[in-house]
C-alpha cells in the first residue's frame, strides 16, 4: 500500500518519497488527509496551508486565548473537543460549512496574514530606508 501511495503522489503532486522506507513497514497515506479523487485531492493539499492556519489560530485566539507565536495546546483537553467536533462529521457535512462553523469564518489566508504580523512588522523596521525589489 505504501508503495502504491508514492506511485501516486509522484505521478500526480509529482513529490518523491526521500526517504524510501519499507513499503511494508509503513503507511505513509494514513498521515495526509486526503480524498480518493484526484482533484480534489490537489485542491485540498494546495489549501492545507491555509486550512491549518485557521483551525489553529482560532482554536488558540477563542479557546486558548493566546498568542499562537506563544503557545502550547498539546494535553489540552478544549482543543480535543474541539477539533474532535469537527472531525467527527466525518463526509456527513459540506467540509466549508463544517469549518465556518467551527472557526467562524470562511477559509481565507486572514489567519496566515495575522500569525506572521509581528515577523512582518519587525522585517519592516529592519528593512526601513533599504529599497526592496530588483530595479
Amino acid at each position: 500500500m505504501n508503495a502504491r501511495w508514492w506511485k501516486y503522489v509522484s505521478r500526480i503532486f509529482r513529490a518523491s518519497n526521500r526517504r524510501r522506507r519499507a513499503a511494508k513497514s509503513f503507511c505513509d497515506a494514513a498521515t495526509k488527509t486526503h480524498i480518493n479523487e484526484t482533484r480534489l485531492t490537489t485542491i485540498i493539499m494546495r489549501l492545507r496551508p491555509c486550512l491549518s492556519f485557521n483551525c489553529t489560530i482560532t482554536s488558540l485566539a477563542k479557546i486558548l486565548h493566546q498568542p499562537p507565536q506563544s503557545c502550547n495546546y498539546a494535553d489540552n483537553k478544549e482543543i480535543g473537543a474541539w477539533l474532535n467536533n469537527i472531525l467527527k462529521k466525518g463526509g456527513t457535512e459540506d467540509w466549508r460549512k463544517v469549518l465556518k462553523e467551527a472557526t467562524g469564518e470562511d477559509i481565507s489566508t486572514r489567519a496566515m496574514v495575522d500569525y506572521f504580523k509581528p515577523l512582518m512588522s519587525w522585517l519592516e523596521e529592519q528593512n526601513k530606508g533599504r529599497q526592496i525589489g530588483w530595479e
